[in-house]
């Protein structure tokens, strides 16, 4: 025997399938939503990440290296390189301690960094044992 469904039962069936295609759109509308969502917010923090570069970039233009200010910068480092090497000469003429002249120098007059200024004491050190050989030697 063969079953043959009624319009009733049909219809019935056609309303779930739309019931559920419907639900189907909703959902689909729903997730569509949060991906604009999280499109937006992926621009809005690609629009700051460039504001950020383009004022970085302002400052690396009002600070530009020329040429001109590329010798002035080395001018200025061997500058302030005689300046520390001459005092330190000064500090260890004058029978400070090491500890002593890195207090005055990197602390309170804050002429170079902790690094620097060992490198400058070696120098110094240096010169004055080439200045006590040459004296040695006469």
């Amino acid at each position: 025997m063969w079953f043959f469904p009624t319009k009733k039962e049909i219809k019935k069936e056609f309303e779930k399938i739309s019931r559920a295609f419907k639900k189907r759109d909703s959902d689909i509308q729903e997730i569509r939503k949060e991906i604009i969502s999280k499109k937006e917010v992926e621009l809005m923090i690609k629009e700051e990440i460039l504001k950020i570069k383009a004022d970085m970039f302002k400052v690396r233009e009002i600070g530009s290296r020329t040429p001109r200010t590329a010798i002035r910068k080395k001018a200025d480092k061997m500058l302030d390189k005689a300046e520390i090497l001459s005092e330190m000469a000064n500090l260890s003429k004058k029978g400070y301690s090491t500890t002593e002249m890195f207090n005055i120098i990197v602390n309170e007059k804050q002429l170079c960094k902790k690094t620097c200024f060992y490198k400058y004491m070696k120098k110094v050190r240096e010169q004055f044992a080439e200045v006590r050989g040459q004296h040695n030697a006469n």
